[in-house]
């Protein structure tokens, strides 16, 4: 090959290697941009002390809908959920590394429990379609996946489960996958009679646990504090290192139970050590 062309060729290779290097540089420079506002924006709070709180979430009506309503107090705020024979929920998206922050903490009082009582002492009928998006909800997954065959328990007392139950208050942490049956789901609830500490599998997906934060009525009509290290909540429930955040949720439901419950939810903090 000639020298000129050599030198020509030489200089086109050392052009194109420069553009690689600064395109792979700006990448990395991206991602390091990416990391310092995504630090930047833990830990989330959310006191719910301004009237226009509820414009960051969004909600999914599954049966009725549930008031969820911002109340201003001389502490702060709190948002009071109120459901009657309903089922929807609020969902907020956040992505973090809950091994790097794995502390959630929030502020939750139960007014008034579902009546856990079926008519002749039977399960209320939960349709299918509304059992799907349920599940969806929990996995932050949208509607439009194919639904998979739901199988409904026929008897699941020895897991402390009731087909019929509702929660007064529930608080979700989602960990989703592109592969939809990597997809994870921890529910921290509030139970009237279910045993504190204990971590239910769902008879309907096995990728969600219910962890019993919370049991029993209010003492005193107070304030109940929680906080949790949702890293190890999640290696005791699934045995397994957990994937990142993807999203946080709430929801007070009485669907099942056709029956009615209140509760309040306050300064929810997300992602922190």
């Amino acid at each position: 090959m000639p020298a000129g062309r050599k030198d020509k060729r030489a200089f086109v290779l050392k052009i194109l290697s420069m553009r690689k290097k600064k395109i792979f540089l700006t990448i990395l420079f991206l991602i390091a941009i990416g990391f310092i506002v995504f630090a930047a924006t833990l830990p989330k709070i959310f006191k719910f002390d301004k009237e226009n709180a509820l414009q960051e979430w969004q909600e999914k009506i599954f049966k009725n809908r549930v008031s969820y309503t911002v109340e201003l107090t001389k502490n702060g705020g709190q948002l009071l959920a109120k459901s009657n024979n309903a089922s929807s929920g609020l969902y907020y998206k956040i992505r973090f590394d809950p091994k790097r922050y794995p502390m959630m903490s929030w502020k939750w009082k139960v007014i008034k429990f579902p009546e856990k009582k079926a008519s002749g002492g039977g399960a209320v009928k939960i349709g299918q379609e509304t059992l799907w998006d349920k599940i969806l909800f929990a996995l932050q997954l949208k509607p439009k996946i194919e639904p998979i065959k739901v199988q409904r328990p026929v008897n699941t007392s020895k897991e402390g489960w009731l087909e019929k139950d509702d929660y007064a208050a529930r608080v979700y942490v989602i960990f989703p996958s592109w592969f939809f049956p990597h997809t994870k789901c921890i529910e921290y609830i509030w139970s009237e009679d279910l045993p504190q500490g204990q971590i239910i599998t769902s008879p309907y997906f096995a990728n969600i646990k219910l962890i019993v934060a919370r049991s029993g009525k209010n003492k005193n009509d107070e304030w109940a504090f929680e906080e949790r290290n949702i890293y190890e909540d999640y290696r005791r429930a699934f045995g397994t290192n957990p994937p990142a955040v993807g999203a946080i949720a709430l929801m007070t439901n009485t669907d099942n139970t056709m029956s009615s419950a209140e509760a309040l939810y306050t300064d929810i903090k997300v992602g922190y050590k």
